[in-house]
């Protein structure tokens, strides 16, 4: 099972981590419409898929079939494709769980443009959205953005929840957006911001021309420990993490740094985890409609790395991440620090729709060896550590650095 498909779900209109987006610019086709009788074939698949292959057959205690009759006279009535494709998320939102959804034709054709960043990475601080790091190199660090910076107004437009800021940065490859501030004095600014084409990144194909992108960064902190953040899991790191902690092997820890990773390919994570046990451990059991399946263990690679490990969280990430961090963190195999996370952990797959359109749905349900399902919950950290706009404006990582502090700490 995967998680790889969640981000084209609960991320369109922007992938959190830096604000990389491709979803939101209008595509350059529009999809020919499906005939009455390929809707009605469409959402007939969709509700069957769903009751033959969710994980769970009792459905949360939703009468699935009760649902069927309420809504196959509504898609009968349905005159295009997207008052279909509305209908069925809305019927599939029935559910109350994470990794649902229907992938469009149309988002499709978006997702395969090359993505673009601003540069910011945001969170909700404090009441107000702030941002908490820029990449190297953009429009915002040249612009003289600055981490602590509150975000107020994108085009003049008020600002009043991450998604909303997230959405419109968003946009095509060299457009532009002006972005209202408050600086350090708490002073209102303005900047104008470009969007760019994001270089430099790692791509693995996801379906149908699609490709999904992550940033990967690795370096050496003071005191020889290890440091390590990538945006998503996806194949195409496989060789920059086994070779970064074959790299760490001599360091006195290694913080891996998981915020704002919304998730991806379980395989890599498990592959992951293999460097860094010595014996074969059983990480997650997913709850499939088959019964459980136990795929998810480290299985230890040759040298594997045996020294302390941090890891760090927050609300922003999801997912594959949070299988990780539960079973590292279950297995006390390391220390979570951080915020909770956001809990949208379901095993996702994918089957293509007679109108062209794909479902995802929710094929499983991990929990942790010792029964604790991350959907719904998260991942409470063993450290819970905020960030706050003063810290962040003085430069100051209060996350990272209380990583840094429980990797000193028995070293000293």
């Amino acid at each position: 099972m995967k998680n790889i498909f969640k981000p084209l779900i609960q991320r369109l209109g922007a992938v959190i981590f830096l604000s990389i987006s491709a979803f939101n610019f209008v595509a350059a086709q529009t999809t020919k419409e499906s005939s009455p009788q390929i809707r009605q074939k469409t959402f007939e698949k969709v509700w069957q898929t769903v009751n033959e292959k969710y994980f769970d057959a009792n459905f949360g205690g939703v009468d699935w079939r009760q649902v069927h009759e309420r809504y196959a006279p509504q898609a009968a009535k349905v005159k295009t494709n997207a008052e279909l494709h509305q209908l069925l998320n809305k019927m599939l939102g029935e559910l109350k769980v994470s990794h649902m959804g229907i992938l469009t034709p149309e988002t499709l054709e978006k997702l395969k443009q090359p993505p673009t960043v601003t540069g910011l990475s945001l969170r909700e601080i404090e009441n107000q959205i702030v941002v908490t790091r820029l990449i190297e190199d953009s429009s915002a660090l040249q612009a003289g953005i600055r981490r602590g910076f509150v975000v107020k107004k994108i085009d003049g437009e008020p600002i009043k929840t991450l998604e909303d800021a997230l959405l419109k940065l968003s946009g095509a490859p060299n457009t532009t957006l002006r972005l209202s501030y408050l600086n350090e004095k708490d002073e209102l600014r303005e900047a104008i911001l470009e969007r760019r084409t994001l270089a430099n990144t790692d791509k693995s194909k996801i379906v149908s021309g699609v490709s999904f992108h992550a940033l990967f960064e690795a370096k050496r902190l003071a005191e020889n420990i290890g440091y390590i953040r990538f945006s998503n899991f996806i194949a195409a790191l496989n060789p920059k993490i086994e070779s970064t902690i074959y790299s760490m092997k001599d360091a006195s820890g290694i913080i891996i740094d998981l915020r704002g990773n919304g998730g991806g390919d379980d395989d890599v994570a498990i592959k992951m985890a293999g460097f860094l046990f010595d014996r074969e451990t059983q990480l997650m059991i997913t709850k499939t409609r088959r019964g459980d399946d136990f795929y998810y263990k480290a299985k230890p690679q040759k040298n594997p790395y045996l020294g302390k490990i941090a890891i760090l969280v927050d609300e922003l990430s999801g997912s594959a991440s949070e299988q990780f961090a539960a079973g590292m963190q279950e297995a006390k195999r390391a220390v979570v620090i951080g915020k909770q996370t956001e809990g949208d952990d379901l095993d996702a797959d994918l089957v293509k729709l007679p109108n062209g359109a794909y479902l995802i749905y929710a094929a499983g349900e991990p929990r942790t060896p010792k029964g604790i399902v991350i959907e719904g919950r998260g991942v409470i950290p063993d450290m819970q550590v905020n960030l706050t706009r003063k810290d962040l404006l003085a430069g100051r990582d209060a996350q990272l650095e209380a990583a840094i502090e429980y990797i000193k700490k028995d070293n000293r």
